[in-house]
Order: structure tokens, then C-alpha cells, then sequence
């Protein structure tokens, strides 16, 4: 393809058009949108009300859960704690989740910003556009205006949710205030690795990368000092932190957001006007002539299109196992009400051990939908038109997405049990942790098998259903006990019948019931898919 001219046909300006753009890409997000923002808004409540009532329900529980949040390790996961000298519940919560609500409030701009940039190059629709009286910029214009718009309903109802909760006035507002500011700076991380590679999962891996880095930062600028060190300042993530919610109300950390997404979105118009359309300015590597022998099976092939996403989530398997299993010393001296008379230390591993599972699960149901991207871009017909049937290429692919599920688990389960051996001492952690978090495989392999079924029987509604699985199981997982769910509501969660607590507890029976159920959902999946026509589901 060839460059278009920055100036449309008609004599317009450059941003001709913008309007339309982000009048469509609303319309495009019209669910997507509103609901990352209201369940981001919705788990303020809830996160506080678990708070309260599970883990800091009393003066006494409070203090030690300070204690703890402090500890060296606590404050890699969580970061610093600003205003220990008189804390509040408010101020637990701050520490003990506002991190999460930063990442989260991330990842949606992340996921915004490539799919109306980069996404649209590689189907084939930002050429039409361009075909049109749109001038070049406008698409990577719209974007970023309504993750602009996202982030700005994000902070306003954040703040009403923060205030709902007991913040002052100034302190929610600067609670919505710091996710708006994370969120644009990493609506302009990917903004600019749109531009570098050819593919919207290269961009959106990339700008991932990037947030695990400055997490990273956060974490080790957490250890250099109690309210953050260098380190921490080098984190955008921590500069949202370093507003010091309730504790100072700071709003100048935010001015250094703002400059770093500036510059971004100023870098990101520069590289879009020296790249042709549907380009990168990383032109991609060109492959062997030849494929070897192991190569040429579909099983082969499909592990080797997953391979780059399997090595990086084992590596941040690797280094979040380490983080969490080395607080573990430090939450053995820790009695909290949430696991009162246990071994709160061994409970902590059982609690990450399921973590690790609801995670991988993300990842299955990533690998799985990747067969429906694959099929609506035209990429199966090519396989499929070979001598490979459809069994051979969803079978296969399923079973790749499967045996990654075991070698992440296993990655995680082993650094996890490695923290916890380093920090407490105990050399057989190791194995007895990597084999508890095998053991939950079964789980993962039905939020595997979810998207499987849909995508042979109603492919259109795979990846809202899958998800919707996945983020129902974990909410009733977590907090269905906290919040005296109906039994029926438990039961139906996929995660709820496999015990993380204590840890070496074992469920056969679910156990046999679940792959039974991974395998059933699996094989109605294959018939859905050998009944219907391809990319017409």
C-alpha cells in the first residue's frame, strides 16, 4: 500500500472527518466501553466492602493488616502506604487495591486505543475510510479522543464510588483523577507501538510490556523506600500513587502524566506520517523458504503461532510467582481475621495459587478466541484448504492452548513455591505449591472449553459469553462468600469447586467432573464447527 496525503481530496484539513471517526467508534463500543468502565467503577464498593468486612473488620485487624501492607515484600504488590501514622479503612483500601484499579484503568486504554487503530489497518476498514473525504490522522485522532472520553466518565465515576466509601470530597476526585491520568498515559504508549508493528496483538503486547515494566519500577522504587523511591518515580503508575490520596491530596505528581501523554501522542502523529497505511515501521522478518519436518502438523503449527505469547506470559508468570511467594515470610507472622486459626502463611500460597489460575484462564480464553480472528481474517482457509481437516486444526489448536495451561501453571506453581522458600526457609514448598497449582488445570480447562463450545455453536457470541464466564466464576469465587451468594449462583462458578485452602487440599470427584465437562464442551465445539460454513457463524 501507499502513503495517502495528510490533506483530504476536497481541500479539507487533516482532521477532516475526526467527528465521524469518533461517532463510529462510539457506536463500535457501545457495550465494550460502558462496561470496563462500570465494573472498574463497581469493584470500588466491592473491594472496600470485602475489605471491611473480611480482612480489617476491627480496630485490632486493621492495625495488623498495616503492619503487614508495610512489610518490604507487601509494598512490591501493593506500594507504599501514605498516612500510616493514622490509618483509616479508606486508606487501607488505597494501599491494598488502588494499584490494581491504576492496571486496570491501563489495560482498557490499552486495548481501546490498538483496536480502533491498528486492528482497523489489518482488517482492511481504515483503507476504506481513507477512501473517503477522512483525512490521514483523524482515525488515530478519534481514538484517542474517546479514550479521552472513557477516561474522563472513568474519573468522574470513581469519584462518586470513592466518595460513596468514605473519601473526602478532594481526595475522590483525585482518586478518579489518577486512573484518568494512568489511563491516558498508556492510551498513548499504545497509540505509539500502533505504529511499530503490523499487528494489533505485536501493539498491544508491546504496550503491555511496557505496563509490566512500570509496574516493575513501582515495585522495586517501593523497596527503596517506604512512600517510594527513585525507582518509583520512574513509573507512571507510581506517579498516580505519589498523589497521595488522603494523605496530602498532591495533584502536581498528575502534571508529569499529562506531559509524558503529551509527548506520547506528539511521537505517535510523527511515526503515522512516515509509515505507508497498513505498514509498520518494524517491517516484520521474512520467514525460511522451507519449513523442517516438525514443523509441517497442524499441532506444530499451532504451537509455534502461540509461541511468543506463551514466553511472555511464563515470563511474567515467573516474576509475579517470585513477588508473591516472597511475602509469604511475612504473612506466617500475620494473624488476620480473614483465615482466622490457620496458617496464614500456607493460606496466602492457596489464595495465589487460585490467582494464578483465574489469570491463566485469561490467557486460555485469549488462545481460544484467536481461533475466531483467525478464521474472520481469512488466515484458516489457507490451512484448511490443504490436506489439514477442521478436526485436525481445532483439536489441534485447542490442544496447544491446553498444554500451555499446564506449562504456565507449572511455571507459576514453581516460582511461586520458590518465593516461599526463599522468604520462609522451607526447601519443600517448592514442589508441594508447583503441585497445587497443577492440580487446579482441570478449572482452567473448562474456562478453555467455554469459548470452544461457542465458537462451533454460536461463534458470534463467543467472546462476550466466554468472558462474561470468566469474570462471573471469579467474582463468586472470591467474593461469593463474602457477600452470602445463593448456593446455586456458587455452584455454577467454575471456580468454585476446586478448594484453594488449605493447600494441599484435594477434590477428586470435581476434579473428574470438570475435565469430564472440559472434554464434553470440547466435543460440542467440533460438531458446531463441522456443521456450519466458516466466517458466516
Amino acid at each position: 500500500m501507499t502513503a495517502t496525503s495528510s490533506r483530504p481530496r476536497d481541500g479539507g484539513g487533516p482532521l477532516t472527518g475526526t467527528g465521524a471517526m469518533v461517532r463510529l467508534a462510539l457506536r463500535r463500543d457501545r457495550l465494550r466501553l460502558p462496561i470496563w468502565v462500570l465494573v472498574v467503577v463497581a469493584l470500588v464498593p466491592r473491594f472496600y466492602y470485602a475489605a471491611t468486612s473480611a480482612v480489617v473488620p476491627t480496630p485490632q485487624a486493621l492495625a495488623d493488616a498495616t503492619r503487614l501492607i508495610r512489610a518490604s515484600f507487601m509494598r512490591v504488590l501493593a506500594g507504599p502506604f501514605f498516612g500510616a501514622e493514622a490509618v483509616t479503612t479508606q486508606k487501607y483500601f488505597l494501599a491494598a487495591y488502588w494499584v490494581e484499579f491504576l492496571l486496570a484503568a491501563a489495560l482498557m486504554n490499552i486495548l481501546l486505543v490498538t483496536r480502533h487503530t491498528r486492528a482497523e489497518e489489518q482488517s482492511g476498514r481504515a483503507e476504506l475510510v481513507r477512501a473517503a473525504v477522512v483525512g490521514r490522522p483523524a482515525q488515530l485522532t478519534a481514538a484517542l479522543v474517546v479514550a479521552a472520553a472513557g477516561n474522563a466518565v472513568l474519573a468522574l465515576l470513581a469519584a462518586v464510588a470513592a466518595g460513596a466509601i468514605g473519601f473526602t470530597a478532594g481526595g475522590a476526585l483525585l482518586f478518579g483523577a489518577s486512573l484518568a491520568a494512568a489511563g491516558m498515559v498508556f492510551a498513548a504508549v499504545a497509540a505509539v507501538t500502533a505504529q511499530l508493528t503490523e499487528h494489533p496483538r505485536g501493539a498491544t503486547g508491546l504496550a503491555g510490556a511496557v505496563l509490566f515494566v512500570a509496574w516493575l519500577l513501582r515495585g522495586a522504587g517501593s523497596l527503596q523506600a517506604e512512600q517510594g523511591g527513585p525507582l518509583f518515580w520512574l513509573s507512571p503508575i507510581g506517579w498516580s500513587q505519589q498523589t497521595r490520596v488522603l494523605a496530602g491530596d498532591r495533584w502536581w505528581p498528575l502534571g508529569l502524566s499529562v506531559l509524558l501523554a503529551a509527548l506520547l501522542v506528539a511521537g505517535a502523529y510523527a511515526l503515522a506520517g512516515r509509515r505507508d497505511l497498513g505498514a509498520a515501521l518494524v517491517a516484520a522478518r521474512p520467514g525460511p523458504a522451507g519449513a523442517p519436518v516438525w514443523l509441517r502438523s497442524p499441532l506444530a503449527l499451532a504451537l509455534r503461532l502461540r509461541r511468543a505469547a506463551i514466553v511472555s506470559w511464563a515470563a511474567a508468570f515467573l516474576a509475579v510467582g517470585l513477588v508473591l511467594g516472597g511475602m509469604t515470610g511475612a504473612m506466617s507472622v500475620t494473624d488476620l481475621p480473614i483465615f482466622a486459626g490457620a496458617d496464614f502463611g500456607r493460606a496466602w500460597l492457596g489464595l495465589m495459587v487460585f490467582t494464578g489460575s483465574l489469570y491463566t484462564g485469561v490467557h486460555a480464553v485469549l488462545s481460544v478466541l484467536r481461533l475466531r480472528a483467525e478464521e474472520v481474517r481469512g488466515l484458516a482457509g489457507p490451512v484448511l484448504a490443504g490436506p489439514t481437516s477442521r478436526r485436525a486444526w481445532f483439536g489441534s489448536s485447542l490442544l496447544a492452548s491446553a498444554l500451555a495451561v499446564v506449562a504456565l501453571l507449572t511455571v507459576y506453581g514453581v516460582a511461586l513455591g520458590a518465593g516461599a522458600a526463599l522468604s520462609t526457609g522451607d526447601g519443600g514448598l517448592v514442589a508441594e505449591v508447583a503441585w497445587a497449582s497443577l492440580r487446579r488445570v482441570p478449572e482452567v480447562l473448562v474456562l478453555l472449553a467455554v469459548p470452544a463450545a461457542l465458537l462451533g455453536l454460536a461463534p458470534r457470541a463467543a467472546g462476550a459469553a466466554a468472558w462474561a464466564v470468566l469474570g462471573c466464576s471469579g467474582f463468586v469465587a472470591v467474593l461469593g462468600a463474602y457477600l452470602r451468594l445463593p448456593g446455586p449462583l456458587v455452584n455454577a462458578s467454575v471456580l468454585s469447586h476446586l478448594p484453594w485452602h488449605p493447600l494441599e487440599a484435594a477434590a477428586p470427584v470435581a476434579t473428574v467432573v470438570l475435565l469430564g465437562l472440559a472434554a464434553a464442551l470440547t466435543g460440542l465445539g467440533l460438531y458446531g464447527l463441522r456443521r456450519r460454513d466458516l466466517s458466516t457463524g
